[in-house]
């Protein structure tokens, strides 16, 4: 998956409303019909933010574990790029810290963070790997 289709994810994830369509929460004292019993309204106003609650509870759960899918798919995308076999915390890490710094600007801006943090943990990584020259001498 490329950062265009992760960002699209990301984007989707995160619009997922948790507000219930169809469903309202009532006022206490709310009455449904003039006709029937103050119990059968008490009971209709129970049974209707019921509903409610928990329909906003299975939005709740459902975005959550969108937003925990598309954060399992920016790490391993990290994990691809730096290459190194780099540890899925220090994935996080890498996008912890630019989530922190950009994501007040939105996602573009922490994708763009993300992909000069991987150049550059990359090029490090890059660097540790090549043979050590003696500081004194500029042997190996």
């Amino acid at each position: 998956m490329d950062w265009d289709e992760i960002q699209n994810e990301f984007d989707r994830a995160y619009g997922m409303s948790c507000k219930p369509s169809g469903l309202q929460k009532y006022k206490a004292g709310h009455i449904f019909d003039e006709n029937m019993s103050v119990k059968w309204n008490r009971d209709k106003l129970e049974e209707e933010n019921k509903k409610f609650k928990d329909e906003v509870s299975r939005l709740n759960t459902a975005k959550n574990k969108a937003l925990l899918a598309v954060h399992e798919l920016v790490y391993q995308k990290i994990q691809d790029d730096v290459g190194h076999n780099l540890s899925r915390t220090a994935a996080e890490k890498i996008f912890n810290y630019a989530y922190d710094d950009k994501h007040a600007y939105g996602f573009h801006e922490v994708r763009w963070e993300l992909e000069r943090l991987v150049e550059l943990a990359s090029e490090i990584l890059d660097e540790q790997k090549k043979p050590q020259r003696n500081k004194k001498d500029g042997k190996k």
